[in-house]
């Protein structure tokens, strides 16, 4: 980039002398400003391709400096020249009429919504959709090595990412309760999702791309990825990571490769999901035991009051009953004598301190009343405070604690049948719901802002669902459907299915292929293209990469 700098002042100079000389002849201005300009349009090309280095940072690092890595690149485009080209290039390319689809459509919904402050901010969320086809199409002045210098800038910042979270203080105290805000700039969904791509990424470019000397560092990032995403419980990421690599190995059957690496995933994943099915029964067996330990019942405290017992109550922790010998006076006054949180009060987690109270000294096999609460330490009470249930889950690692959290959800769930507070059944729940909106708006949908309106209608038939657990479907094919009907339906389908068919004689198929499982999988549990992390996210990898494989073709 200096070089182009220094010649750009050469040339200006030459131009300053030239004027100066009073030469008038229209051959040499030609020449020389065409120099002029080819040298301007190298600046702009270079600071274009490094300014693309930007948005990874920005994905994992939050919503605004994703914005301001948008908007340079943006500017950097409309900046370039040869326009006429340039949208030729746009218009044979069937790929970018594929992509662009999805936001076309967002267009067509605003013809029959009646919300066009909801829709406008929707196209706004949206624009992604819009733009990274536009560029990447555009533009003939990228190659296929600076495409995988991209990806393995990706590699590394996410690698970046997730060391400060691991590092950071908070994520190592007992009170920091809940595993999901472990990710401090986006969603732990997305974090999950971007670290599954970052290490099949950095598999696929070891085997085919990255030269010996450099193998062996991205082999340690990647292993290290992998490490940091156990240890910071981003279970969406793991499962999606292992269900991926999973496809990966019945696309190799089916193409019936047999080389090394072949070998070495498929045992590895063995290993892997071996290994993470023991660790799940082992928490299983520890939180949630087959035999109940408290079997007998007690009458009187040591004081001589009378227990509440509730026998019809089948909650229990660490193979307690919940509900057993407890008398709330002697457990009120006890606590008010140990901490500042009152009673009545709620903990740190918006959820009423008596009952966390009560899990928590069921989980040490204590009695609910003042002896109970006399044999707990001052590090128990705070752990109380602080809205954690149960005594080994402050001492667990953050992948243990999420599947603590998932095996409770199951095992209060088939207590209730009640979906609040719970992630699997209150998906199962969304995916109903959407269905229902879809079916009553079945060939056109909602509108583009007309959801919101529309599920806020639905809700009011199910009053027992709290306001902060009403959301939408949690499921990006689902609310394409409730959004824009059988073509919106369609349209998702065709972008996940068709590059998948199209692109499979490329030598980089592979890539594209992971790429695309990840995001059908983030399609399937999550409003992917209703977010800018995720709208973003898919525009900018998913755009990539099918221009990443126009490169070669076997």
């Amino acid at each position: 980039m200096y070089p182009m700098i220094f010649q750009l002042f050469s040339v200006s100079q030459k131009n300053r002398s030239f004027l100066q000389s009073g030469n008038k002849n229209k051959d040499q201005y030609t020449l020389l400003f065409s120099t002029f300009n080819i040298h301007n349009k190298n600046i702009i090309d270079t600071l274009f391709y490094y300014a693309l280095f930007l948005l990874p940072v920005g994905l994992v690092f939050g919503e605004v400096p994703t914005s301001i890595a948008e908007i340079i690149i943006i500017v950097l485009w409309l900046l370039k020249d040869q326009w006429k080209h340039r949208l030729s290039l746009v218009k044979k390319n069937i790929y970018s009429w594929l992509l662009l689809s999805l936001y076309f459509i967002h267009i067509v919904g605003l013809f029959y919504t009646s919300d066009f402050d909801f829709a406008l901010n929707d196209l706004r969320i949206k624009l992604p959709l819009l733009f990274f086809p536009l560029i990447f199409f555009s533009i003939d002045n990228i190659s296929h090595r600076q495409i995988i210098s991209l990806i393995k800038w990706t590699i590394i910042v996410v690698f970046i990412n997730l060391s400060f979270l691991w590092i950071n203080t908070p994520f190592r105290d007992s009170t920091f309760t809940d595993i999901r805000h472990a990710s401090l700039f986006i969603s732990h969904i997305r974090l999950g999702l971007i670290s599954a791509f970052s290490i099949l990424a950095s598999a696929y470019l070891v085997i085919h791309h990255i030269p010996s000397s450099q193998k062996t560092v991205f082999i340690i990032i990647s292993t290290m990825t992998f490490i940091l995403m156990l240890s910071l419980g981003l279970m969406t990421g793991i499962i999606t990571l292992l269900i991926t690599t999973a496809f990966a190995i019945l696309y190799m059957i089916i193409i019936k490769t047999n080389t090394w690496y072949f070998w070495l995933i498929s045992g590895l994943s063995v290993l892997t999901s071996g290994a993470l099915y023991f660790y799940i029964q082992h928490i299983q067996k520890k939180y949630f035991p087959e035999n109940i330990k408290n079997t007998s019942l007690s009458h009187f405290t040591i004081n001589k009051n009378p227990y509440f017992q509730d026998t019809s109550a089948r909650y229990q922790e660490n193979g307690y009953y919940v509900f057993s010998n407890i008398y709330d006076h002697e457990l009120k006054k006890e606590w008010q004598k140990r901490s500042n949180t009152p009673y009545e009060a709620k903990d740190k987690k918006n959820n009423e301190l008596k009952y966390t109270l009560y899990r928590y000294l069921t989980s040490k096999g204590l009695t609910k009343d003042s002896a109970g609460i006399l044999q707990l330490n001052e590090n128990d009470i705070r752990n109380i405070e602080y809205g954690i249930p149960n005594y080994l889950y402050a001492q667990a690692n953050y992948l243990e604690k999420r599947i603590y959290e998932l095996l409770q959800e199951y095992h209060y769930f088939k207590i209730n049948n009640n979906p609040n507070g719970k992630t699997i059944t209150l998906r199962i729940f969304y995916w109903k719901l959407a269905w229902n909106i879809w079916i009553k708006n079945f060939w056109f949908g909602v509108g583009t802002g007309d959801i919101k309106k529309a599920y806020h209608a639905e809700y009011h038939q199910y009053p027992y669902i709290d306001k902060s657990a009403q959301l939408r479907a949690h499921n990006q094919i689902l609310t394409m459907a409730v959004t824009f009907g059988v073509p919106g339906l369609l349209i998702i389908l065709f972008n996940i299915i068709y590059p998948l068919f199209a692109l499979k004689n490329s030598n980089d198929y592979m890539l594209y292929y992971l790429l695309a499982i990840i995001n059908t999988l983030s399609f399937l549990i999550d409003d992917t293209l209703e977010t800018q992390p995720g709208v973003t996210f898919y525009a900018f990898f998913n755009t990539l990469l099918i221009k990443f494989c126009s490169f070669e073709k076997a």
